[in-house]
């Protein structure tokens, strides 16, 4: 009877103990061990386990590399979620700037009559310009600082001088300034709640302009509270904050 009673703590013991080393591994997995098993669960086809797991590491651990975007957007896409099969698509396009994919979401757009989604070249190459901002202005400033040298030692050694420095060096300088001033990265969302309304101020009192499906992406023009400035259909409207999901890294 006594060696009964001594088996008891002893089991609920290990139960806890077990349970305690279970929890404490899952919590001190690392967003590398995560995204192998997701990896693995994703290869056996277990997708939405996998993509919980997915979702775990770019929400949690804020990472999210270009390979695990595209399978979220597969994974959505297999689902019906068309909504966020195109979030997941835009992120991996911010990513990677694969002109491959603004297709890829184009035509998914076109299937579910869901609208922003058109490029143009000039867009893809302003889409470059911010990913390599830097980059560019430092090149552009070289070349800004050659020319310049190149018209100090012509007045310096030559009595007929060429324009020609003169003209690259001012188109470079207003280039550089252009760039800096007007050219600005236009932050987007993708509008997430099913009929949706689209007011023509920022007020529950104001006129409807429209009421909208979920998976439109609209350009961001300003907020004010609880409200959000969009682009529609060329013109302004606002829209509810909790409507949108915000198409960032």
């Amino acid at each position: 009877m006594i060696k009964s009673q001594n088996q008891k703590p002893n089991l609920f013991a290990l139960f806890l103990f077990s349970f305690i080393s279970i929890s404490f591994s899952a919590f001190c997995e690392t967003p590398k061990e995560k995204l192998q098993l997701a990896d693995s669960l994703f290869q056996q086809r277990k997708y939405t386990q996998s993509f919980e797991l997915y979702e775990n590491i770019y929400t949690q651990d804020k990472k999210a590399s270009s390979a695990m975007l595209l399978k979220m957007a597969f994974i959505k896409e297999g689902l019906g979620d068309y909504t966020n099969a195109l979030y997941y698509l835009n992120l991996y396009y911010l990513k990677t700037y694969n002109k491959r994919v603004l297709k890829k979401m184009e035509n998914l757009a076109e299937q579910n009559k869901l609208s922003g989604y058109n490029y143009d070249d000039v867009e893809f190459f302003l889409n470059i310009y911010h990913k390599f901002q830097f980059q560019i202005n430092l090149l552009i400033l070289t070349l800004i600082l050659l020319f310049f040298a190149m018209m100090l030692y012509q007045k310096r050694t030559s009595n007929q001088r060429s324009h020609t420095p003169g003209i690259v060096y001012i188109c470079l300088l207003v280039t550089l300034l252009f760039l800096n001033n007007f050219v600005r990265e236009r932050p987007q969302a993708i509008i997430t709640s099913a009929d949706a309304y689209l007011m023509k101020g920022p007020s529950p009192g104001a006129d409807v302009i429209d009421v909208v499906s979920k998976g439109h992406r609209v350009d961001i023009l300003g907020k004010e509270d609880v409200w959000v400035k969009i682009s529609w259909n060329e013109h302004s409207a606002y829209i509810k904050s909790f409507n949108l999901k915000p198409v960032r890294l």
